[in-house]
């Protein structure tokens, strides 16, 4: 099975930046332990309020487990008077330019 790729912007509230970085980082050793996380990298944009994780995961069921997983709960509700709307997250397909 090929693997699964996921990104997943996020934007803070204004003022909200540092706390919401502190918050990200929190849960990105925990997800790197999970089962199936071949890479789990946090980003920030340049001019500080916007964050990306970049993902890349085993299979569809492992992301499937990912969002499941307690330490992401815990996180959301961190951060959820932290960010200024929902995050966009994206799943990509890989693809082969050799054909």
């Amino acid at each position: 099975m090929a693997p699964t790729y996921v990104s997943a912007s996020i934007m803070a509230k204004e003022g909200c930046e540092a706390s919401l970085e502190r918050e990200l980082l929190k849960v990105v050793p925990l997800v790197r332990g999970e089962e199936g996380c071949l890479r789990y990298d946090l980003h920030r944009s340049e001019y500080g309020a916007a964050f990306l994780f970049y993902e890349i995961w085993e299979s569809p069921a492992h992301l499937a487990a990912h969002a499941k997983a307690p330490h992401m709960d815990a996180m959301r509700e961190a951060t959820a008077d932290l960010v200024a709307g929902p995050a966009e997250v994206n799943v990509w397909e890989s693809l082969d330019v050799a054909g």
